[in-house]
């Protein structure tokens, strides 16, 4: 299987001479109507970060919908992808002693800021709104674990370029990277009830609040060839009920722990510490839409025998 340089992959994905003309039809759809009423509700609104045909229309469709809606800045949740952090690993590691793991914990606890105030994207910069730090809970990332993240690489591009493409001034974007938010030692799931909080605080018919997540990940690349499907359109009703039995589990059942172990061991879903904080923030709405699921093929991306997916899911929760 081949190693890919994920930031990259993307930022050239998205510097293709044929990109800026793909996302500009895209952002010239009308807003769809689900979406604005998600928006309007105080919804939030999920979004894949899979290849740019599968996740830009997604992006771009949410776009449109917050300039029409003439929000004033969404905050974004970001997946922190942990493949790179030791720390992670340890926190994760079973086999470890509970100290190290709690030690570990603190280091990726809780959710990460940027330094900069803006993002530069192929399309012109995005500006960013700096968010105070909060201890223990949200911090700058002065350690350099964002240095290869790439979860809200997209959803920036598309929306520095959904302002030229509406006439719109640039609505400022806050990127939250969410760490560990389940505790690895005790389960415990207090620090997600925090994040949610924080972020209750901050949300009104003048901010939006969007996540990213892909939450699927299936097939030769990822180790998770059980599921029996005889053909693509099987795949996909499959993982799809999948997804919505612990979508189910974390929103209605109010099953976190439950929710969390289905996500990182049967879907591989990267938006497993992120849904904690989502559940918690929409609170007591108990609501979730998939709008749109497919399966992304990554086999060529990866150098990997077929099946090889991830999911591009459109999901309004709350």
């Amino acid at each position: 299987m081949r190693t890919v340089a994920w930031k990259r992959h993307y930022r050239e994905e998205l510097a293709r001479p044929d990109a800026r003309a793909s996302v500009t039809d895209w952002l010239a759809a009308p807003a769809e109507r689900r979406l604005l009423e998600g928006v309007d509700r105080g919804g939030i609104i999920s979004f894949p970060h899979t290849r740019l045909a599968a996740s830009g229309p997604i992006d771009a469709a949410i776009v449109s919908t917050l300039y029409e809606r003439e929000v004033d800045r969404i905050v974004a949740l970001g997946v922190l992808h942990s493949g790179g952090s030791r720390a992670y690993r340890i926190a994760l590691d079973e086999d470890a002693p509970e100290a190290e793991r709690a030690s570990a914990f603190d280091v990726v606890r809780g959710a990460f800021t940027l330094e900069a105030a803006r993002i530069e994207t192929p399309f012109g910069l995005q500006p960013v709104e700096p968010s105070e730090e909060v201890p223990g809970l949200l911090r700058v990332d002065r350690a350099s674990l964002l240095r290869g993240e790439f979860s809200l690489d997209t959803f920036a591009s598309i929306l520095r370029r959904g302002a030229d493409v509406l006439g719109k001034g640039p609505i400022p974007l806050v990127p939250v990277y969410v760490g560990m938010m389940r505790h690895p030692v005790t389960g415990s799931f207090e620090l997600a009830r925090e994040a949610a909080a924080w972020l209750r605080d901050r949300v009104s018919s003048s901010t939006a609040v969007v996540a990213t997540g892909d939450l699927v990940h299936y097939g030769t690349a990822y180790g998770t060839l059980e599921a029996s499907a005889s053909d693509e359109h099987d795949l996909v009703e499959t993982l799809r009920s999948e997804v919505e039995a612990t979508l189910a589990l974390a929103l209605v059942d109010r099953k976190l722990d439950a929710a969390y172990h289905r996500s990182k061991e049967v879907l591989m879903n990267d938006q497993r510490e992120i849904l904690p904080v989502i559940v918690e923030t929409v609170a007591p709405s108990r609501r979730f839409e998939v709008l749109r699921f497919d399966l992304t093929d990554y086999a060529d991306v990866l150098a990997a025998p077929r099946p090889c997916v991830v999911a591009s899911a459109l999901v309004i929760y709350g």
